[in-house]
């Protein structure tokens, strides 16, 4: 089984009507994080519907609207910036990776 698709026809019904209000707010207010080459996606695994460019950054619908997603190269770790926050981390702060120790490891 394929990890992820854009393939909409894999979509099931919520997933479509996910991928519309991806679509609709993107339409309505570009993320600045995304560039060429973009693709919405399905992650049958996870559920999550999602933007990705060929670039590999990612934007999720959130209640703010479409937020970038990220995955720390070092540990894995993954989630929005706030969700990041929450537990005390940030992707934002510490450059792509989830906090200082990671960051550390990769210079």
């Amino acid at each position: 089984m394929e990890i992820v698709t854009n393939d909409l026809s894999k979509f099931g019904y919520r997933e479509l009507a996910e991928a519309g209000e991806l679509l609709k707010e993107y339409a309505n207010k570009p993320a600045d994080f995304l560039s060429d080459g973009l693709t919405i996606n399905f992650n049958p695994n996870s559920g999550y519907v999602f933007l990705s460019d060929e670039d590999y950054n990612v934007g999720v619908m959130t209640a703010e609207g479409i937020v970038q997603f990220f995955s720390c190269p070092q540990c894995g770790y993954e989630g929005t910036n706030e969700e990041a926050e929450a537990e005390g981390k940030s992707f934002i702060k510490y450059s792509g990776y989830c906090s200082s120790e990671c960051e550390e490891e990769n210079k």
